[in-house]
């Protein structure tokens, strides 16, 4: 009989390494935002363009302590031109629908042989200074929260994690890092995660819940939290 820890990796691992990450470069005056297949999330990464209504959101806690939302600019790859302690972005395909003739981008009204559609958020946030405030959530997504600094960890210590979902504690998130599922968020919303090396950290969560919209069966919420580990 397999583990429970066994079935969650069996259902998850495949749209794991099958789905696409955000990460957030470093550019000339702030950070570049990059879709595909991050560096230390999948092997032959590489990177995907998007829509200029890709991203919806940036929210930037500044070095000094303040958090505010960045403007959007049009124009690919996003850029974010501010000096951020932490930077979190949100973006949106939006509805995807597989019917029997394959999966597009766009919502079942209209279309025939509809097998199910959802709707596809994914955030991501990047940590370069760490202050006691970034232990509790920048924004209303997904998101992943370190519990405590992780640029104090060396290689092989446990980051104390906490998923959350508008602004609560999210049980059931499924959580991988270097591309393996590496457990899932509890009551509580939170897990430990042993850090394996030094360089960049990349970590990834991922839920499926209920839609509440007509026609779209559920919104899938993805999240990704990476920063440099020395």
């Amino acid at each position: 009989m397999r583990t429970l820890y066994g079935l969650l990796a069996f259902l998850f691992l495949p749209s794991l390494a099958a789905a696409h990450d955000l990460w957030l470069e470093p550019g000339p005056a702030g950070y570049e935002l990059r879709y595909g297949h991050a560096p230390g999330g999948h092997d032959g990464a590489a990177t995907l363009t998007y829509d200029a209504d890709f991203v919806q959101r940036a929210l930037c806690r500044s070095e000094t302590g303040q958090t505010q939302e960045l403007p959007l600019k049009s124009g690919y790859p996003a850029r974010f031109d501010a000096a951020c302690a932490a930077l979190w972005v949100e973006a949106s395909s939006g509805v995807w629908t597989t019917t029997v003739q394959g999966t597009l981008n766009a919502p079942p009204d209209g279309l025939s042989g509809v097998v199910r559609a959802w709707r596809s958020i994914e955030s991501t946030k990047r940590l370069a200074a760490w202050d006691e405030d970034l232990s509790a959530p920048l924004g209303d997504g997904l998101e992943l929260v370190p519990l405590h600094n992780p640029f104090d960890l060396e290689p092989g210590r446990k980051l104390r994690l906490l998923v959350t979902l508008g602004g609560q504690p999210q049980p059931g998130a499924s959580v991988a890092y270097g591309g393996e599922l590496r457990g899932v968020s509890g009551a509580d919303g939170q897990l430990n995660l042993r850090l394996r090396e030094a360089g960049l950290q990349f970590i990834t969560a991922s839920i499926r819940l209920p839609a509440g919209e007509p026609g779209v069966n559920e919104t899938i919420y993805a999240t990704t939290l990476h920063f440099e580990l020395e």
